[in-house]
């Protein structure tokens, strides 16, 4: 007969290769999974593998706030260029040579910018330049500059024609 102390040892041994075996097959499988998560051309483990990915994360997280700042920077500069335009065509003086005195407003999103006037007459013509501030005129400003402005203003965006003299026709020579 056996001795139960050798019985209980078999027991334990083949307990402990059923365990090593089932581990074995674990590692196996984990190890496959390793090979899945693992990217690039070289074969590195997986915490080097997780280590790269974390450090082009932090690149990433780095570019986007880069970005970020950048598009604050572009928002701030779209806000002062030139984005509000008017013109308005007159007759500054009552003569009957049509409307060729014109004002142009140049304005940002804040109304800052400038309001250009050529006054034109039978013997010449005079030019003025006018600084605007938040749609104000910072001199005195004639009617059709704040008419001009006025324009510019609204919220329709691209270049505003208030008055504009009709366009000749244009014939067809056979």
């Amino acid at each position: 007969m056996t001795d139960p102390i050798s019985l209980a040892s078999l027991a334990v041994g083949a307990g402990g290769c059923v365990a090593a075996w089932g581990a074995n097959v674990r590692f196996r499988r984990l190890r496959r999974d390793c090979a899945l998560l693992q990217s690039g051309a070289e074969r590195s483990s997986f915490i080097v593998a997780a280590a790269r990915t974390a450090a082009e994360l932090e690149r990433l997280r780095g570019d986007v706030g880069r970005l970020h700042r950048d598009f604050d920077d572009f928002r701030a500069n779209i806000d002062e260029s030139i984005r509000r335009v008017a013109v308005h065509r007159y007759d500054a003086f009552g003569e009957m040579g049509g409307r060729l005195s014109w004002s142009v407003a140049l304005l940002d999103d804040n109304g800052d910018g400038i309001v250009l006037t050529t006054l034109v007459n039978r013997a010449d013509s005079r030019s003025y330049a006018k600084p605007v501030r938040r749609g104000n005129g910072q001199t005195d400003m004639a009617p059709e500059e704040i008419q001009v402005v006025a324009a510019a203003m609204r919220p329709s965006r691209g270049i505003s024609l208030t008055d504009p003299v009709a366009a000749p026709s244009v014939r067809a020579s056979a």
